[in-house]
């Protein structure tokens, strides 16, 4: 009876293993966060936590673009016809300088750049310095005992491959550009306006250098060694282009000085060095003024994104100074007045 009873265990965990090791050699072989390799199945892109890894580690690249949500409709044909490289996107959806940080490291780890695209959100810059949510060391390392997070996980296999296997078939030759779009949003004034809260509140303005101390921080410490340990990369360095309405909202909640002293931040510690340019497109004011170029009162639309590309190729709004950035910051005060003016005329009217 004894014997039987270790036959049977010894075949159950035999038969274990034999489970795990072909759940294993299918994660391996679809592989659809392309751990190991580029793949030549279209993956999902809809988890850039899951996917930004791989990408970051096995596409063959020359520079890259880095930002939050807002680079996400970034097109790398575009940045690659306009400044002459071959790119990828690695946004994270409301993220902050910290994860920037993170992947800029790893990507200049086992690429050599010659360019560094940073879209800068004033926001991120207060963010905590310590803040690694959504970022997954497992998969940005190469320790083989880290990869069993990988190769045995349920979802992996039950869920991701499946979805994946659908692709087959499916081109490849834009999946640069298509990765991470938005294709359920439509883009206009009154999707902004639907965005805004019913009710807007009006706070103290807080002081322009709250959280500035976590704004050097992320700065000097997930921004500044990489600038200057790589002399060879340009890193070009922009302030997105948030709509009035998103300034508006800053501005009554208190909020919009303590953004623009951390814009200007940016400037006192990464100016001097000659491998960085500045770019500020958040007071270009044709832009974010045209409100049917936004979704809701932050994100712009592909269009936008191009624009921004070709408009630093060509120098555009291009900061050389401090004082460059303030007067950014006062043409969007500038701006928000106006708009505060028109909105709430019509706020009252319609009520």
């Amino acid at each position: 009876m004894l014997l039987k009873a270790k036959r049977w265990t010894v075949a159950v965990l035999a038969l274990l293993l034999v489970l795990l090791a072909l759940c294993a050699l299918a994660v391996y072989l679809v592989d659809p966060f392309e751990h190991y390799r580029e793949s030549a199945i279209l993956p999902l892109y809809d988890q850039e936590s899951y996917n930004n890894p791989g990408i970051a580690k096995n596409y063959d690249y020359d520079a890259v673009i880095l930002g939050t949500s807002m680079v996400e409709m970034s097109h790398p044909s575009v940045i690659d016809e306009a400044f002459g490289v071959s790119s990828v996107k690695l946004p994270m959806r409301g993220s902050h300088t910290a994860q920037m940080g993170w992947q800029l490291a790893h990507v200049l780890e086992t690429h050599e750049l010659k360019l560094a695209i940073l879209a800068v959100d004033a926001y991120s810059l207060m963010g905590p310095p310590e803040d690694m949510e959504e970022i997954y060391p497992y998969l940005w390392n190469d320790s083989l005992p880290d990869d069993v997070n990988y190769l045995l996980s349920l979802d992996v296999l039950l869920v991701r491959i499946p979805k994946m296997l659908q692709n087959l078939g499916k081109p490849l030759d834009t999946k640069r550009d298509d990765m991470y779009q938005w294709t359920d949003v439509t883009f206009g004034a009154q999707s902004v306006y639907d965005a805004l809260p019913d009710v807007i509140a009006h706070s103290e303005m807080l002081p322009a250098d709250t959280r500035l101390e976590r704004s050097t921080e992320n700065i000097t410490r997930h921004l500044e060694p990489y600038i200057a340990a790589h002399p060879e990369t340009e890193f070009v360095i922009y302030m997105p282009p948030y709509s009035v309405a998103y300034w508006y909202l800053m501005t009554c909640g208190g909020l919009s000085e303590q953004q623009f002293r951390s814009r200007a931040r940016v400037c006192e510690l990464l100016l001097e060095y000659p491998n960085v340019k500045i770019f500020d497109f958040s007071s270009r004011g044709e832009w974010i003024t045209d409100l049917d170029n936004y979704f809701d009162y932050s994100h712009h639309s592909g269009d936008i994104s191009d624009a921004v590309m070709r408009a630093m190729a060509a120098g555009e709004n291009r900061v050389t100074s401090v004082e460059n950035m303030e007067e950014g910051s006062e043409r969007i005060r500038q701006l928000v007045s106006a708009f505060a003016a028109s909105y709430e005329a019509d706020r009252q009217a319609g009520d």
